[in-house]
């Protein structure tokens, strides 16, 4: 854990209360990044990244410092309170627009005018991203999409970080195939442009 952030965190359980904004500025985008891309609801992402905050706020006095980052710890509550969010309305989670993120599946640097994929085009991606099996879809959602680093992805997941290297390895490949079947290749659909 890094120095800054252990510093931040017994300072918040001292009752800093810039201690603890600072924390919130910090984890409030990856948290509020992972309800929405497991709700596709601005509004159920904002709920549920405040419910993770509230949660791990009243909970920060009895918070220990382990191997996880406190991005995990929170990322733990986030999914714990997706779960819930899902039971309760008794339906399974759907794919969200990918184009919301920064880093593209697709890679469309090769022809800069075609880098936006059209609407049509990222509802096909998120169809075939729900193709895949859900441990497969699980890691490419917190790894490609995300950005989270295989070791807390391991620690979200519990699993190795072995096992997550391999899931993400067969998941990118089924997902290739995916890709092929459905003819969507270098960012356009085959034959087009």
């Amino acid at each position: 854990m890094a120095q800054d952030e252990t510093r931040l965190i017994a300072k918040a359980q001292e009752g800093d209360k810039a201690a603890l904004d600072e924390l919130v500025t910090a984890y409030w985008p990856p948290i509020y990044r992972l309800a929405l891309s497991k709700t596709g609801s601005p509004e159920d992402a904002q709920e549920i990244a405040q419910d993770t905050f509230l949660r791990a706020l009243t909970a920060l006095p009895r918070y220990k410092e382990t191997n996880a980052t406190f991005k995990t710890y929170l990322s733990r509550i986030t999914l714990n309170l997706i779960i819930d969010y899902y039971r309760k309305r008794g339906r399974t989670p759907h794919m969200i627009d990918i184009a919301q993120y920064n880093e593209p599946i697709i890679d469309t640097s090769t022809r800069p005018d075609e880098a936006v994929m059209s609407a049509e085009q990222r509802r096909e991606v998120s169809r075939l991203l729900e193709l895949l099996p859900e441990e497969q879809r699980r890691v490419i959602e917190l790894r490609i999409l995300q950005g989270v680093a295989i070791a807390d992805v391991a620690r979200i997941m519990g699993k190795s970080s072995a096992a997550i290297k391999m899931l993400q390895q067969r998941a990118l490949k089924k997902l290739k195939d995916l890709f092929d079947e459905n003819g969507i290749t270098g960012g356009r659909e085959a034959g087009a442009g």
